[in-house]
């Protein structure tokens, strides 16, 4: 895993208009610097000259980090969810897709023909491995860091804002992302001190999987509505597993009634919502009795474990009746 309309979307997609020339931006379009900028991240650092001229192949949330600065990639590479998602539809449309034959590397050589100045990915995908690969093609930026909330999409875009010379293009976008949570925050003041849970359940193994880590960017969202990862979650060392021991490892389905919280949203891998309330102790969780579960598709989970500013609009309105429950129910710590 490495998930009532509202104005939620407005603001950030209207930062998000893209400009029809490839590698362009709006803003600053075609400038070119001898300037450049030097940007430590989890593969090393890496000197980049400044400039909006820039041919970008991109792939995972530094797609949406350069459709919000306004940026349009020469390519995509798809290496798990597929391109377009929801939030980027009309967006992307005409430019070549490449894909990752088993979703962990990178085709490297199909990438160098598109000749990019700069290849952007996301930490998920730009292990050291692959960001060696790419670096004796073009200039390479991954994740900020390894892990916790370095490694999302904000720290990314307010570097590729550096790169790009568009550092008060991204102050508008993160302006306008603070603003979409602060307002749900505000229309729903009874979600502060709840709890939040990202999950999946994987059928064919018969294993779930949740985002244990508070500072995980998959639960910074929830963070800044003033919720947090459930008690229970956080002491127990057996959802510490995973990804640089963050907690992403997979469990047995005897943790299941261990998972209490205020608002769940779960990806049935292989599975249906009716499949998740025969699993043992499921259905008497409080978030499931409430109704403040949310048995999310593919490309809801993958916008809430691969944020960005406009998946998180996205996301945001599609979550919010559960939310609102939640906000009525008693906490659950």
């Amino acid at each position: 895993m490495r998930f009532r309309p509202t104005t939620f979307a407005a603001t950030a997609l209207a930062v998000a208009l893209v400009s029809s020339a490839c590698g362009s931006s709006g803003e600053q379009a075609g400038s070119t610097s001898s300037a450049s900028v030097t940007i430590s991240q989890a593969n090393g650092t890496t000197e980049f000259p400044v400039g909006t001229e820039k041919r970008i192949v991109a792939t995972g949330y530094s797609i949406d980090n350069l459709l919000a600065l306004g940026i349009k990639p020469v390519a995509l590479v798809q290496y798990g969810q597929e391109i377009p998602t929801p939030w980027q539809k009309g967006k992307l449309d005409g430019i070549p897709i490449i894909k990752s034959a088993d979703g962990k590397s990178l085709p490297v050589e199909e990438i160098a023909k598109y000749k990019p100045d700069l290849f952007a990915g996301d930490y998920y995908i730009m292990n050291k491995s692959n960001f060696d690969a790419l670096s004796g093609v073009t200039k390479v930026l991954g994740g900020i860091a390894a892990d916790g909330e370095a490694a999302g999409w904000k720290a990314q875009l307010e570097a590729l804002g550096k790169i790009l010379g568009l550092e008060s293009k991204v102050k508008e976008i993160e302006a306008a992302d603070t603003a979409n949570v602060e307002r749900l925050a505000k229309k729903y003041p009874g979600l502060k001190g709840k709890t939040a849970l990202v999950t999946q359940y994987v059928a064919n193994t018969s294993q779930f999987n949740l985002v244990s880590d508070p500072k995980d960017s998959a639960n910074a969202l929830f963070a800044s509505l003033g919720m947090t990862v459930p008690k229970a979650v956080r002491d127990n060392p057996s959802f510490k597993t995973g990804t640089e021991g963050g907690g992403r490892g997979f469990v047995s389905l005897e943790l299941i009634p261990t998972i209490s919280a205020n608002f769940m949203a779960i990806f049935p891998s292989g599975a249906t919502a009716a499949d998740l309330d025969k699993l043992p102790g499921y259905a008497t969780l409080p978030q499931v009795k409430s109704g403040a579960t949310l048995v999310a598709d593919r490309a809801t989970i993958v916008a809430m474990n691969q944020p960005s500013s406009l998946s998180r609009a996205w996301v945001l309105e599609k979550i919010e009746p559960q939310l609102e429950t939640a906000a009525e129910q008693p906490a659950v710590p």
